[in-house]
């Protein structure tokens, strides 16, 4: 959750960001190309305003948004940044802004502390941070396999060879198993976060099936009931009828389907039952 700040003029607030982040007045107006007597004008409530290039500096040099500099807001946290401040390509902007990718799971990923991890892992296995270290490791294994081999010919030796050469690992097994356990640990801890409409969903569905039961059986012997596969069909049909969606060609073409299928279900039925 972002901090939240009590109401104060800019001066004030920027005097406060100063003392936190301890920032001199000559540090701060050497950052933003000023004199340090137009900030400490400034800062102190006298008539010395700054630009709006020099606000822009500080609020990138404290990374906070213009609004809360000038005390339109007491939340500090920035909402706009330019795609080159966030590092992304300018692809992967367009990916999320055209919602080619999904930028609700995006953001649950990037607010997630595995994920950040895995994402050094993942540059690690792109430079090969630690496939070299492997591959060294293979390369001193083979090494002394060989030597083994070829100059102590001994069964011993030979069977120290082989178990030598078993050590050597694949080289990127390492990273891509470690990649595989990180991704699978935020997308697991992220579903937790979020939980689950399965259980609610399967309620609502018992609950309308029983609903449907009961007013097909209603009148009937509750013990040898007899509905049919029209019944059936209708009662479904009425179930989905208020949908988005729903036109009266959509649910005649649904209509056709489910009938076969529960006709089709029930021949089937009373051959076996003939078989038996």
């Amino acid at each position: 959750m972002a901090q939240e700040y009590l109401p104060a003029p800019s001066n004030v607030r920027l005097a406060d960001l100063m003392k936190e982040r301890n920032i001199s007045q000559p540090e701060l107006a050497k950052e933003i190309g000023c004199s340090k007597s137009t900030i400490s004008r400034f800062i102190s409530g006298a008539k010395g305003t700054l630009t709006h290039e020099q606000v822009l500096k500080i609020a990138r040099l404290f990374n906070v948004s213009t609004d809360f500099l000038l005390g339109e807001t007491n939340i500090p946290d920035r909402k706009n940044y330019d795609i080159a401040e966030l590092g992304l390509s300018v692809e992967a902007a367009k990916n999320l802004y055209t919602g080619r990718v999904n930028a609700g799971v995006v953001n649950l990923l990037l607010e997630n502390a595995r994920f950040a991890e895995l994402t050094y892992r993942i540059a690690q296995y792109f430079d090969d941070t630690f496939a070299s270290g492997i591959a060294a490791q293979n390369a001193m294994l083979t090494t002394l396999s060989t030597l083994l081999r070829t100059r102590v010919k001994t069964p011993e030796a030979a069977k120290a060879a082989k178990d030598i050469s078993l050590r050597r690992k694949p080289v990127y097994q390492g990273d891509l198993d470690d990649i595989e356990m990180y991704f699978m640990a935020a997308v697991k801890e992220i579903k937790k976060g979020i939980g689950s409409h399965y259980a609610e969903q399967e309620a609502m569905s018992k609950k309308v099936a029983e609903k449907m039961f009961t007013e097909l059986t209603k009148g009937q012997d509750v013990q040898h009931p007899t509905i049919t596969a029209e019944q059936l069909t209708d009662a479904m049909l009425d179930s989905v009828s208020g949908m988005e969606g729903a036109t009266p060609e959509a649910l005649e073409q649904l209509r056709s389907g489910l009938l076969g299928i529960l006709q089709s279900a029930a021949e089937q039925e009373n051959a076996h039952e003939a078989d038996e």
